[in-house]
């Protein structure tokens, strides 16, 4: 179910720049970046590409980042 936040601009705008790049909405970018630092958080082990690499294999868009 969608909610409402609170987000900075500056973030937003971040989001809207990035998620052009890799076809994504502001929305969609932001919630990969979530996904992306909530991966880190739960699996401190694994670097940062190996991340990047289980995130792009689950998404739609799979050969974008």
């Amino acid at each position: 179910m969608p909610k409402v936040i609170r987000l900075s601009q500056s973030l937003v705008m971040q989001a809207r720049e990035v998620g052009k790049v890799a076809g994504r909405s502001p929305s969609q970018q932001i919630e990969y970046w979530v996904s992306l630092g909530k991966s880190a958080e739960d699996h401190s082990e694994l670097t940062g590409q190996m991340l990047l690499d289980i995130l792009n294999t689950q998404s739609p868009q799979s050969n974008r980042h």
